[in-house]
This record gives C-alpha cells, structure tokens and sequence, in this order.
C-alpha cells in the first residue's frame, strides 16, 4: 500500500523520504524506482536497534523535514522516539494498520511496543487507520487523539479488472476445464483460518464433486504437512490446489468463480478489494471491515463457523454464471465508487496538509 501512494503521490508538492527498520525488500525496490529515497536501519542486528533513533533523528535535523509518518506499531515507537531525539516540532503522526483482538495473539516484545503506542498516543498531531473496526478496537483498548482518521486502503484498478481471455489460458495452464473454482489468497498463519476454509471446501464437495479450491499465499505449498494432513484427512486431495505465492494474483483472480476470505482477525484486507475490483462476487466472515468492503455484493459469515462458510459458498456456485457475473459486476463498482487508488491518495494528502496547517496555527497535548 506504501507502494501504491507514493506512485501517486503528487511530487511536485512530496519529497518523501522512507525509512526502513530493516532493509529494503522487494517492495523497497520498487520504491527506490521510483526515485524515492530509502534510509535502512538493519534492525535485525541487536546492536543496530540501540543506534536506529539517532539515525533517524539525524535525518530529520539534517533534511527539510516537515514531517513524520509512522507506518504500524514499530514504526511508529521509532517516529516519536526518532522526531523527540530531534529536537524539531514536526508534525507526528502514527499509522496503525490493522485490528487490535487484544494482546494475547501478539509476541511479547509486540505486546509492549502496543502498550508504549498506547502511552504516546495523546502526544502525537494525528492517528490514521486502514479500517474503522482497527480505529475503534484501539480507542477502546486506550489509544487516545484529537485527530484520528480512517482512510481505507485502495486498488489500482487499471491491473486489477476483469480479463476474460488471460483467464482461458491460465485455466488451461493449471489443467481446468469448465470446473467452478473457489479462490482463497492467504499466507498461510492461524489467523487466516485455513482449517475454516478446509472443512467448508468438503461441505461443498458432498454437494458439488467437481469444484476446485485454488489455495494461494506463503507457505501454502505441498511441502507445508500440516496444510497437506488436513486436506488428505478431508479427502480433497483431488480437488484443492497449492499454488504458493505467486505474483501474477491479478490474474489469477480472474480464474475464479468466487473468492473467500475465512480469516478470524483482520482490519482491511487488500485481497477482497483485489477479487472485487476484478469482477469476482465474494464470501467473507464478519472480522475486521471485512462486511463494509463487500456490502451487498457478496456474503458475510460468522468467523470459525466453517458450515456458514459453506452456505454461503454453495449459494454463489449455484447461481447460474449471468447471476453470478451481475453480482461480480457490482462488486467491482463499489470498489470504483469507493476504493479507487488515486482517490484514496488524495485523502492521504488532504490529511496531511490538515497535520501541516494545525502546525501552522499550533498544537498541544490532547487532554481526553
């Protein structure tokens, strides 16, 4: 998403800078393309971690900062921590992108640095959310401001739209015929309900035998034996595929019939709005702001209920394919209508502008 911004952003009004608290990755690749600058903090080293806010506090002296955003928990400590080392009163604003379920799902040292957000979170000029459940699940666990937004994540829909004829030779590629097909695009994690998503596959199977259920994402191989285990023990082996991470996803896509998201926890997630913006009607549980992307345009289930999930499945597939394709055309319409990339970037600059003109007039501590 950091990516699909800054390809937008307007440079003649941003110079953006992005630090990294690690290296770069493929997307910061991507980002170098583009002519941005990428200061790396290599925070894997133990000793890199104790000389990072220095680092960053250098850069902010030393550029014509005007301010700073952080991007999700991490980020976010190292921002204050970096922008207080300053010694500079620029804007600071933290970036949480996802829910907030409580502090038992997180690692330890994850916990604390939710916990150190929550402290900080009165001394900041302003808080962005990718979703409305994430910007409330963390007011009510303490995280306080005078200037908290939801801005939601948005799709490029120039790549993702519908593709008839890449749909043919890929269905070809993978051996599909005319079967209906059920797409999940998951990393495979708990989180994410691949044993869900698994148990509803053979509901649908009892009733629709020839169904095929393309699974994509890390760690979503053969290799994986727990993923392998549960689908022999469903007896789908003949009907699930294991495509592993791919990077054609766009159109992948547009080989399915319906989409499915069984995941337990979430606040955006972009593989909905991706599905949806190529035309694909989807079924979803009910987490995160999962029930707000698809509206009427799809089906919402309870999450963990895997005969729900089914329900929900068989009642898309056995549409006939003109229903079916209506309804995908409407998902892709509330995407234009409400996710569009550009306008999306458009609320991150208009947001910013607001944290630069509240500087201008002055700001304080937030006293709730």
């Amino acid at each position: 998403m950091l990516l699909k911004i800054l390809k937008r952003m307007d440079r003649a009004r941003y110079r953006p800078t992005v630090v990294s608290l690690l290296d770069e990755g493929s997307v910061g690749v991507e980002i170098a393309a583009l002519g941005v600058p990428i200061v790396c903090l290599h925070m894997n080293k133990s000793w890199r971690i104790f000389i990072a806010p220095f680092i960053l506090s250098r850069l902010v002296r030393r550029t014509e900062c005007v301010l700073v955003q952080g991007w999700m928990y991490h980020g976010n400590l190292l921002a204050w921590i970096g922008r207080l080392f300053s010694g500079r009163k620029v804007p600071l604003s933290f970036g949480i992108r996802q829910s907030l379920y409580g502090l038992a799902r997180e690692r330890l040292n994850t916990r604390w640095v939710i916990r150190a957000n929550a402290w900080m979170s009165g001394r900041v000029q302003g808080f962005l959310f990718n979703s409305r459940y994430s910007l409330q699940s963390h007011r009510d666990f303490g995280f306080r401001g005078r200037n908290m937004r939801v801005i939601p994540n948005g799709f490029d829909l120039d790549l993702y739209l519908p593709k008839s004829e890449r749909s043919l030779d890929l269905r070809r590629g993978l051996g599909l015929g005319s079967e209906l097909v059920v797409g999940m695009v998951a990393r495979f994690h708990p989180v994410k309900g691949h044993h869900d998503f698994l148990r509803a596959a053979a509901i649908v199977h009892r009733s629709m035998p020839g169904t095929v259920f393309l699974l994509i994402g890390t760690g979503v191989t053969q290799e994986n034996k727990k993923l392998a285990d549960w689908i022999d023990g469903l007896g789908l082996t003949r009907s699930v595929r294991l495509l592993g991470e791919r990077t054609d996803v766009a159109d992948l896509n547009n080989i399915f019939d319906i989409a499915c998201l069984a995941s337990l926890a979430e606040a955006f997630p972009n593989v909905i709005g991706e599905s949806m913006s190529c035309g694909v009607p989807c079924v979803v549980t009910d987490v995160g702001d999962c029930a707000e992307i698809v509206g009427e345009t799809g089906r919402v289930v309870k999450a963990g209920d895997s005969e729900s999930l089914a329900a929900a499945m068989l009642e898309l597939l056995g549409m006939d394919s003109a229903e079916r394709r209506r309804l995908g055309q409407a998902a892709r319409a509330r995407v234009i209508e409400q996710y569009d990339m550009q306008y999306v970037v458009q609320q991150y600059e208009k947001y910013f502008e607001s944290l630069l003109a509240d500087r201008q007039l002055g700001w304080g501590l937030v006293q709730e």
